[in-house]
């Protein structure tokens, strides 16, 4: 939002907004929005798609990061030192969302969705495509996913879970499933998570965020990965 707290916007149609409303990952939109009264998480909005306007286009590359930088880290409140912490905020007040630098990433890897997701997937299609919708006409047809992109990562501050054992969490992050979609190469992506989470030579870090219908469950649903600056010797 305006103060630098995330929020949570649905729905929010990408694939079928036109001309001055679409937007790229990053820009600065405008929208009316509103709490979820169907969802209890404190971040969840829903949005009039209707009011959505693009107010500035944010550069690429090194820029694209500075201008996201004055948005990510203008509230620390949301900033976790790990997963612990963040899960104690959930069991507190309901916090939904949060960023956390990891210390070590020890594995991406890609996992084959099963015969039961699939299924899941096409019978929530059908019941969505069945239902009247006020605004569209038509739906541009999904494509199921049959790949998990996946990372193996430890806090930075080791909390009670990651002691133990690893995190291994489900990537959800946007643009990284456009890539393996798009292509069709899903090995493409996996290298290119792999790339970015390298730690000494990116500052990635990892928007977590957990599913409504199980709130202790909780998946990576964006990344940060700015390239660190060289640093140069004096002498």
């Amino acid at each position: 939002d305006a103060h630098g707290h995330p929020i949570r916007l649905y729905p929010v149609p990408l694939r079928y907004l036109q001309g001055a409303q679409q937007y790229s990952i990053g820009d600065i939109v405008e929208v009316r929005a509103s709490r979820n009264p169907k969802d209890n998480r404190p971040e969840s909005h829903r949005i009039e798609s209707d009011s959505l306007t693009l107010v500035r286009r944010v550069p690429t590359d090194q820029q694209e990061w500075a201008g996201r930088r004055e948005w990510v880290f203008r509230d620390s409140s949301w900033h976790f030192e790990s997963l612990g912490q963040l899960d104690a905020a959930r069991q507190r007040n309901a916090t939904s969302m949060g960023l956390i630098r990891p210390g070590t990433v020890e594995r991406v890897y890609l996992r084959p969705k099963s015969a039961a997701a699939r299924q899941e997937f096409e019978e929530k299609w059908e019941s969505v495509t069945s239902q009247t919708d006020l605004f569209l006409t038509e739906y541009k047809a999904l494509e199921f996913l049959p790949q998990e992109i996946r990372i193996v990562w430890r806090c930075a501050t080791p909390c009670e879970k990651c002691t133990t054992r690893p995190h291994d969490m489900m990537v959800l992050d946007w643009g990284l499933l456009e890539l393996a979609r798009r292509d069709g190469n899903w090995e493409k992506a996996r290298l290119k998570l792999a790339a970015i989470s390298n730690l000494a030579e990116y500052d990635f870090r990892l928007f977590i965020g957990n599913f409504f219908l199980h709130q202790q469950t909780w998946g990576v649903i964006g990344l940060w990965y700015p390239k660190r600056q060289a640093q140069h010797s004096l002498f």
